[in-house]
């Protein structure tokens, strides 16, 4: 028989774009990844979502069961963020970000 888990409460998302050289892209690569350790073992991330579009054009999803401000004035605060977008900056030529996202909770009669 098979169970079901109930999916997080997602109240906050963020979608990301980094866009580096081909040539800088195992570099920033191993950067990311660093730093995706650190934000993937927070207890309130939902899900982390990351792809290549193409060589060195990644885009990425963050859902926090956290809403907007908690993301902006906590999460994004965390020591190991400035590390990170220290060492990448002269890797990245493009950059783009969504505003957080709030998400509005639908209730529902049960």
């Amino acid at each position: 028989m098979t169970s079901l888990t109930p999916a997080p409460q997602v109240s906050c998302i963020l979608q990301i774009k980094n866009v580096v050289k081909p040539s800088d892209r195992e570099a920033w690569l191993l950067l990311f990844k660093q730093c995706f350790d650190h934000v993937s073992a927070e207890p309130e991330m939902a899900y982390f979502i990351i792809g290549e579009e193409e060589v060195g054009v990644f885009r990425w999803t963050e859902g926090w069961m956290k809403d907007k401000d908690w993301v902006n004035n906590v999460q994004l605060k965390k020591p190991y963020y400035e590390p990170f977008f220290k060492a990448t900056a002269p890797l990245v030529i493009e950059s783009e970000s969504k505003d957080s996202l709030s998400v509005d909770r639908m209730e529902t009669d049960e």
